[in-house]
């Protein structure tokens, strides 16, 4: 019996470390938000009157899992699995599981980190990631960078030397025409960050959010200060192979440990059509690092700027508020 007990004590001694080296963690928000419109929209090609619309939404809201297992010599295995609940005016029993999200598997080591499957390409991580003010509000479609999307395929991120991190994102989709790729930069010198990307668009025009369909190329610049109580940034996006220019000033300053106030405006210029200019206020309370507060207040100077209610007129106001937690 006692060498028996001592057996189990030991094969447990062992399975420990093994155990340790593995790790699966369950994360998560769950975000409802209301607002409502107050302006015109447009019915049949007329702009018609629309005051007091309301709307809800859950958009924001996912659930997923990710971990990471220790291979030894530096190097360890990582996954991400990731999808969203969240949409629009759509009843929350009636949502559907949409994987949309970040879905890859991954090695992460000295050489940097590789992933395979689906997660943000390289535009996004140094555009889209770094200077959205509003994430997953009714007020984002509205002020958000429009190079902002996640991709299929391969994914490499280089190891952070002196301040300097690249990015690389290839999707091969069966058609050697029709493979995305993207490569970008970022560099962190103390307060300051700066980023570059460009990215070839297939002609399938699947990364095109609502620019002009596929077959193009589109580059991007930014320059962000962070000076303690908060943040200020400029993006500048040519697309449409440089035919759209956009500019996106997202602001954020922390009143207090609690309170934090945020603004964005949006000026867009693009070939066709005249140009436009978005802009919105906001406040978060931060009941705790989980649990917020929201509320936002911006304006539309474009038609169909906003996922609130489609097709939205010229100067139309919006206005929302909800709450997010997060685990």
């Amino acid at each position: 019996m006692n060498k028996k007990i001592v057996a189990l004590a030991v094969a447990a001694a062992f399975a420990v470390p093994v155990a340790a080296s593995a790790q699966t963690t369950l994360f998560g928000q769950f975000k409802y938000e209301v607002g409502y419109i107050d302006g015109g929209q447009l019915v049949g090609g007329e702009v018609v009157d629309a005051d007091n619309n309301f709307v809800h939404s859950t958009k924001g809201t996912r659930i997923g899992l990710h971990g990471s297992e220790d291979l030894g010599g530096g190097m360890s295995a990582i996954y991400r699995f990731q999808g969203g609940l969240g949409n629009v005016n759509g009843r929350v029993a009636g949502t559907s599981w949409t994987m949309n999200e970040e879905n890859w598997v991954g090695l992460r080591g000295g050489f940097g980190t590789l992933q395979l499957g689906r997660s943000d390409t390289a535009m996004k991580k140094t555009g889209g990631n770094h200077f959205r003010a509003f994430t997953d509000t009714l007020a984002e479609p509205s002020l958000i960078p429009g190079r902002t999307d996640r991709a299929d395929g391969i994914h490499y991120t280089s190891p952070n030397i002196a301040g300097f991190t690249g990015y690389l994102t290839l999707e091969p989709n069966g058609v050697e025409t029709d493979t995305y790729w993207s490569v970008g930069g970022a560099y962190k010198l103390g307060a300051f960050l700066l980023t570059a990307a460009y990215e070839d668009v297939a002609e399938d025009g699947k990364y095109s959010s609502g620019y002009a369909l596929g077959d193009q190329s589109n580059y991007q610049v930014g320059a962000k200060w962070s000076f303690g109580q908060g943040d200020v940034g400029l993006l500048y996006q040519a697309v449409n192979d440089g035919d759209d220019d956009v500019f996106v000033v997202p602001v954020n300053f922390k009143v207090t440990p609690n309170v934090n106030l945020r603004a964005a405006a949006l000026y867009a210029s693009p070939d066709v059509g005249d140009s436009y200019t978005n802009f919105g206020i906001g406040a978060q309370y931060m009941f705790s690092n989980r649990t917020e507060a929201f509320v936002n207040v911006w304006v539309d100077d474009e038609i169909g700027k906003t996922t609130a209610t489609p097709n939205t007129s010229d100067d139309s106001t919006h206005f929302g508020f909800g709450l997010r937690h997060s685990f």
